[in-house]
């Protein structure tokens, strides 16, 4: 399932809350902050055969500051047009306040 997903089946979802779990933390509730396209991260001469990767962009609380990388499941709710979906085995990755705001902890969902 995860090599169907398109940037654009996250795009409804910004601003909602999804919920993480693995098996090295306790749940975590991530809102989906931005999802962005990465061309240049596209294999040389697959642009027409695969999808562009892009890199969904979370957000958590301070609940979430012994979170680093993970695999695990991320549950994503429902929109007007699709039903809730659970995503096994994706792998999140903490990223740097770089000017944010430090009393939350920042997480991206990469897409190749």
């Amino acid at each position: 399932m995860l090599d169907q997903l398109q940037s654009e089946d996250f795009l409804p979802l910004i601003g909602q809350s999804c919920r993480f779990q693995s098996q090295q933390q306790p749940e975590v509730e991530l809102r989906i902050q931005s999802v962005r396209q990465k061309p240049l991260s596209q294999v040389p001469g697959w642009e027409t055969t695969q999808r562009t990767p892009f890199v969904v962009e979370l957000v958590a609380g301070d609940t979430a500051s012994l979170l680093v990388d993970a695999v695990g499941r991320l549950q994503l709710p429902a929109t007007a047009d699709l039903p809730e979906r659970v995503l096994d085995n994706v792998w999140i990755s903490r990223t740097g306040a770089m000017g944010r705001d430090r009393s939350y902890c920042y997480f991206q969902l990469p897409f190749n």
